[in-house]
């Protein structure tokens, strides 16, 4: 269902070209990727494992039942036979019996219940549960690791778009100025050094232009790819809005985001957890161990003789052991010993990997708190640089100003509308980074989960 799914939206799309929004390439992502699907077996397996943990706080009951057949040299037995004895004749006639074999026939049904093992069986309930917990924990991780990648590469076609543009733009500004230079040139008024440069630059925009192009279909396969598609060259346009600058949490509210919502983080606590179980289980089997059976069972020579035993010639038996292990060597004094070291390396990694996340995203905190002040910045220098390459295009065309001062601020506006057009994206690609970091972004697309 959800590949038809995706291919119908896909198909809806080429048809009726609509562009795509973030939304539609995240849900595409979310649910075609193999790696997601692949996360979302590994929960349905720790699932099963959780319910087969409760095995070692069940009893268990096992049902047997044999037929043997003993062959040996024949044997003669007689007896005296009652049954056929006269009183006329006071002679007591005998029976004669030959056998050369021996038949068993045997059932039985046991009953066998672990009262106290150490706690062994309820720490391995924990075990499981926490294994599916690591497992939801994971998938949630490969669900924000596949949204991260997706909105990376949107906003990276977005931007390749953005700068194509910017660069057909100055193709058809530089055709404008060698066209003006020619007409000068045939007028006497300017210089040929005027005319060559004006068609270097012309050739350079060609140059970038063409390098624009083949930049944007690389991000296109790309965000295919991504999204968990192949590109066989559909239409597609992604849609923008503007940036606005996201609430920026406090360094206290990112610890505390940290801590409750990252999944790696949260992965590498449970797995503080898992060692301490571990360390629990070695430690319970040096407790002495409780089990109690129960035996229910009849045997016979003939089958008939078998099913006459379970009626009526029946045993049953109740037992109780107790375990109490004294010495076995060193071995279970190491095994504890190496598994409360590796509960302290898993602590130690846990407060690592929380220094480490936590300065990521102060870095983050930092560049967009930046970004909120360069952006404007920016702004405002592509509307200066557009405004003086007018100046100078006119000056230039009245004989005021030389060719290069033209071409300056020809560049100028090239580079400053470049500028912003990275800035910008750069800043989305970072905000995203930021609430993936605080495991905050797969909530903002619950939505798409069915």
């Amino acid at each position: 269902m959800k590949n038809k799914s995706i291919k119908l939206i896909l198909l809806s799309t080429i048809i009726y070209a609509q562009g795509y929004t973030l939304n539609d390439c995240i849900s595409i992502a979310i649910d075609g990727k193999r790696t997601v699907l692949s996360a979302e077996l590994g929960v349905v397996s720790a699932s099963k494992g959780l319910k087969a943990s409760f095995s070692g706080l069940l009893p268990s009951i096992q049902a047997a039942t044999s037929a043997g057949k003993t062959q040996f040299p024949e044997r003669v037995s007689i007896s005296p036979d009652y049954a056929n004895f006269d009183l006329n004749n006071l002679t007591l006639p005998n029976d004669t019996i030959r056998t050369d074999h021996f038949n068993t026939f045997s059932a039985g049904l046991t009953l066998n219940q672990t009262l106290y093992d150490g706690g062994r069986s309820w720490n391995q309930v924990q075990q499981a549960k926490t294994n599916l917990d690591i497992a939801k924990l994971n998938q949630r991780l490969i669900r924000i690791q596949v949204i991260q990648k997706v909105i990376q590469s949107y906003y990276g076609l977005l931007k390749a778009e953005k700068l194509l543009d910017v660069s057909e733009k100055n193709l058809e500004m530089s055709n404008q100025q060698l066209s003006l230079v020619k007409k000068q040139f045939d007028l006497g008024v300017v210089k040929r050094t005027d005319l060559l440069k004006a068609e270097v630059v012309i050739g350079q925009a060609r140059v970038d232009m063409l390098n624009k192009k083949t930049s944007l279909q690389n991000v296109r396969r790309i965000l295919f790819n991504d999204m968990g598609l192949q590109d066989f060259g559909q239409q597609i346009t992604v849609i923008e809005n503007d940036w606005i600058m996201p609430n920026i949490p406090t360094s206290s509210e990112i610890l505390a985001l940290l801590k409750g919502q990252n999944p790696s983080l949260l992965i590498s606590k449970a797995r503080v957890g898992l060692n301490d179980l571990s360390y629990k289980l070695i430690r319970g089997l040096r407790m002495p161990s409780m089990n109690t059976s129960m035996n229910y069972s009849a045997s016979g020579q003939t089958s008939n003789e078998l099913f006459d035993a379970l009626k009526d010639d029946w045993s049953i038996g109740l037992n109780l052991s107790i375990s109490l292990p004294i010495y076995n060597g060193s071995t279970l004094s190491i095994q504890q010993q190496q598994a409360d070291l590796s509960k302290q390396q898993s602590e130690y990694a846990y407060i690592t990997l929380l220094n480490d996340l936590r300065v990521q995203a102060e870095l983050i905190r930092e560049t967009l708190n930046n970004y909120s002040e360069i952006i404007p910045l920016n702004q405002s220098v592509v509307a200066s640089a557009q405004e003086d390459l007018k100046l100078a295009r006119e000056r230039y065309s009245l004989g005021s100003t030389t060719i290069l001062e033209v071409l300056d601020a020809q560049v100028s506006l090239i580079r400053s509308n470049s500028t912003l057009i990275n800035t910008v994206h750069d800043a989305r690609i970072q905000e995203a980074s930021l609430k993936g970091l605080l495991g905050t972004l797969d909530m903002e697309y619950k939505q798409n989960e069915r």
